[in-house]
């Protein structure tokens, strides 16, 4: 007598696929609605459906395997955030009190003009970039920790201009200065190019690459960590403190970050398409819902190069842009005279907080030399 053939039930019809039931994944898996949607969109010259693997050309058996280290969903993440903006808040006025602002040095005002000042509009900018993976990333937790990194990077670049206003309050005006600095001056043009070439890019993942692994552990850890030695230095706590708080932040968009990618580097997916199979796509025959039929996945070509292959292209293209632009402002510290040596504590933080953060995470990582001169 033959045995009946035991078949793999598919994610449809399994229950909850987490081992430990919690809160956090209660409110936020599978909320990405992947079959018999109620609408797609209409505004794309792709013919994708609303959801759709090809937005990136990485492959996952799951799209929401992912879970956020801090296991943040609306509630946590909004009292935490408040915590932190208190912070902040406390920090500007006890700076105000001892009128530590006021009495910092001119020569030290001019130098956060022209390098500091500026951030504002690099962080806004890769917020609206944040915002493009927000609307095409799969899987809702790695579109939920995409928007509270997207409200952190808007609430920073307020707090920079916050900050400013409070400098200009004593050492003339800040705000429109450092745009015109981020417009003009040659030494954060790279920089600019950076933000920009992010703004145009594609693939939702790159994003994620072109931001959390490659400039903003390069940029944040030499302008929210090490430039804050120098303000105190120069008794400047009011932006130090600052520092400290947006600190806290880039730590969580690092860790994130490289979860999702560490497990997307170890998903042996073969196919965009292996997750809607599992979901029931197997027999797709086109966008019935709408009398179209849609592009037909079967007719897209596959990626040849496997995940972790993909990622260590990526950053193999983004990592040397990042690296040389953020060195393009050593002339501005030259200039104030900051005693930052800017392609030693470049290679510095390369060593300390960049190398062993991929080697924590398992992903392929090329130290980027360049003829320092």
């Amino acid at each position: 007598m033959t045995a009946k053939p035991e078949f793999k039930k598919t994610i449809r019809d399994t229950a909850w696929d987490y081992k430990t039931k919690n809160e956090y994944e209660d409110v936020t898996v599978r909320q990405q609605p992947y079959v018999h949607m109620h609408y797609r969109h209409i505004f794309d010259e792709r013919d994708y459906d609303i959801y759709d693997p090809r937005y990136t050309r990485l492959k996952s058996s799951d799209w929401e395997a992912f879970r956020d280290p801090k296991k943040f969903w609306y509630t946590p993440y909004v009292n935490n955030r408040k915590k932190m903006a208190e912070e902040i808040e406390n920090a500007f006025n006890q700076a105000n009190e001892l009128g530590v602002v006021e009495t910092l040095s001119p020569q030290w005002a001019d130098a956060l003009k022209d390098i500091y000042t500026p951030l504002r509009h690099l962080e806004y900018g890769e917020n609206v970039q944040m915002q493009y993976v927000i609307r095409y990333a799969l899987g809702s937790a790695i579109e939920q920790c995409a928007t509270y990194q997207a409200y952190d990077k808007t609430g920073r670049a307020q707090w920079i201009s916050q900050w400013a206003m409070n400098m200009q309050e004593h050492h003339g005006d800040f705000l429109a200065h450092g745009k015109q600095v981020l417009l003009n001056e040659p030494s954060y043009q790279p920089l600019r190019r950076y933000v920009e070439e992010i703004l145009v890019t594609e693939d939702w993942a790159e994003v994620l690459v072109a931001e959390n692994l490659t400039l903003d552990l390069l940029l944040g850890n030499l302008m929210y960590r090490e430039f804050s030695k120098t303000a105190m230095k120069q008794g400047d706590t009011h932006l130090a403190v600052m520092n400290l708080v947006i600190a806290k932040q880039l730590d969580w968009h690092r860790d994130w970050a490289f979860s999702l990618f560490k497990l997307l580097a170890q998903d042996t997916a073969e196919s965009r398409w292996d997750y809607l199979k599992a979901l029931g796509y197997e027999d797709w025959k086109g966008d019935y819902r709408w009398g179209k039929v849609l592009s037909d996945p079967r007719e897209t070509p596959e990626e040849t190069l496997s995940n972790a292959e993909i990622i260590q292209e990526w950053v193999e293209k983004w990592y040397p842009k990042a690296f040389e632009a953020v060195l393009a402002l050593a002339p501005l510290f030259e200039k104030h005279g900051i005693d930052i040596d800017l392609p030693a504590t470049l290679k510095k933080i390369e060593e300390e907080a960049i190398i062993p953060i991929y080697k924590k995470y398992k992903l392929p990582f090329k130290q980027y030399e360049i003829a320092l001169s």
